[in-house]
């Protein structure tokens, strides 16, 4: 009889996972996409899905932590950019209209009609508010999630090392190191094309971003992480990369503010225990942003309704 109980627990464990979670590959353009989706069979008329959009060159598994807490709130999908994690490499390079594009060609593909709430770590981030760009009147709703910053320009970019003392000439090497220097060439083709187009958009400062406002019909949400994580091993020895962080995030919370004062649900979340990675350290936080998220659209859909 425990023999049979414990073979019963295997099973229904097993039948559990498999109903939670359907990974698997398919094809679009020719190219292998590897996806994830929850509660797509379960959807209701007109339910927004949420649909994640990972960091650079990071694989849809650092949304882990969060995906049984949000498939609660809503049906979801998950995948991984053609060259990223699993999928395969694709001949597009990867802008914001291409990643867009190919984004609504795996919904199609999956039948998953709008709206949807984008959630973006990093730049993902940008990429879901580039997604807004081209297209609004698909949205439910945003969540950013520490965002590769498309509010910087090439001053302020520069005001976190001189606040701390570094000279003129030394804050321009500094910027070219940083942001225009070589590419990793070890690194995987696709992630040193992502990194490329970051760069081209740092170097237009984001213009097609700045230049379409966001919908003010959808909740948007800016949610980002306090804490202080660079390993000792990485740190400066010319300047306090500590102090450098926080001028980086008080100038950052302030351009935020004005992003999300510029719709009618905007709401920024700052967690001071999380690193770069808030969904990683404090999922309860994202979780909850994509809830109220989920919760405005449907009021704001109510009221234009009436």
């Amino acid at each position: 009889m425990k023999k049979m109980r414990i073979a019963l627990f295997t099973v229904t464990v097993l039948i559990s996972i498999n109903t939670f979670s359907q990974k698997r590959f398919i094809t679009i353009d020719s190219t292998k996409i590897r996806i994830n989706t929850i509660g797509i069979e379960n959807r209701k008329e007109s339910q927004p899905v949420i649909v994640f959009e990972s960091g650079h060159g990071t694989p849809m598994g650092h949304w882990d932590r969060i995906l049984k807490g949000t498939s609660e709130l809503a049906p979801l999908v998950t995948y991984d950019r053609p060259g990223i994690g699993e999928s395969e490499p694709d001949n597009e390079m990867p802008t914001i209209k291409n990643v867009s594009d190919k984004l609504i060609r795996i919904l199609k593909f999956l039948d998953i009609k709008p709206p949807y709430v984008l959630v973006g770590h990093s730049l993902g981030g940008l990429y879901v508010r580039g997604f807004a760009v081209y297209y609004p009147d698909m949205l439910a709703g945003l969540v950013i999630i520490d965002p590769a910053d498309f509010t910087e320009d090439k001053i302020s970019r520069r005001v976190y090392y001189e606040e701390v003392g570094m000279s003129k000439e030394w804050v321009d090497k500094m910027m070219q190191a940083i942001y225009y220097g070589p590419p990793n060439l070890k690194a995987p083709k696709s992630v040193q094309e992502e990194r490329q187009i970051l760069r081209e958009l740092r170097e237009s400062e984001f213009k097609v971003i700045k230049q379409s406002p966001l919908p003010k019909n959808i909740p948007v949400h800016i949610v980002t992480g306090g804490r202080f994580d660079m390993p000792e091993r990485m740190r400066s020895k010319e300047f306090d990369d500590e102090a450098v962080f926080r001028i980086k995030m008080r100038n950052r919370v302030a351009r935020w503010t004005d992003v999300i004062q510029s719709v009618d649900k905007g709401m920024l979340f700052y967690s001071g225990d999380a690193g770069h990675f808030v969904h990683y350290d404090d999922p309860e936080l994202v979780i909850s942003s994509i809830r109220i998220v989920l919760q405005d659209y449907e009021l704001m859909k109510k009221e234009n309704e009436k």
